[in-house]
């Protein structure tokens, strides 16, 4: 009963404001315009030459653990008691080291990640906020955070998001050409 009387109340409360303002929605695809901005686009290649610095270094050291490995099997039944049993040690603290440096790469790799984008959405907000307010906007929707099944092309603003943001944003290659 109460709930029928909220709603009640909701609807003839609401119904005069509504007949007085349009009601302006806005769709929006962040992916789309972290995948299609300039800066989008930068800090996807400064991402990845992170990522492959990081594999080149794990790369070494797995190489070098399996090369102590391989001098083990080799020369292994050669050595005495106590140089055997010391070079498995040795093996053993590289390879912990090894697992630890991958799990700690690829925590720091996620943490960098979520920063960049992170960065990326506060400069994609802005924009998003100021179109809103310029166009009157009631209320802009994330296309694929928010459960829209259906949006008409135009009510979508990503194309404008993105020019904009590719406007404030100077690409990377112009701003390094004058140095």
């Amino acid at each position: 009963m109460k709930k029928i009387f909220a709603i009640l109340l909701l609807v003839l409360f609401a119904s005069p404001v509504w007949a007085q303002e349009k009601i302006k929605i806005g769709v929006v695809d962040l992916q789309r315009i972290i995948s299609e901005s300039q800066a989008g686009n930068a800090a996807k290649e400064k991402f990845r030459s992170q990522v492959k610095k990081v594999e080149a270094d794990l790369l070494k050291e797995k190489q070098d653990v399996d090369k102590l490995k391989s001098d083990f099997d080799k020369k292994g039944s050669l050595m005495n008691e106590e140089d055997r049993k010391n070079l498995e040690k040795e093996i053993q603290k590289r390879e912990r080291s090894y697992m630890l440096s991958g799990r700690d790469s690829q925590e720091e790799l996620g943490q960098r990640e979520r920063e960049m984008t992170g960065e990326l959405i506060r400069g994609i907000a802005k924009i998003v906020g100021d179109i809103g307010k310029s166009e009157k906007y009631t209320l802009i929707l994330e296309r694929s955070q928010m459960p829209v099944l259906y949006s008409d092309d135009v009510n979508d603003i990503t194309k404008r998001v993105i020019e904009l943001y590719n406007s404030h944003a100077p690409a990377p290659s112009k701003a390094t050409k004058g140095k």
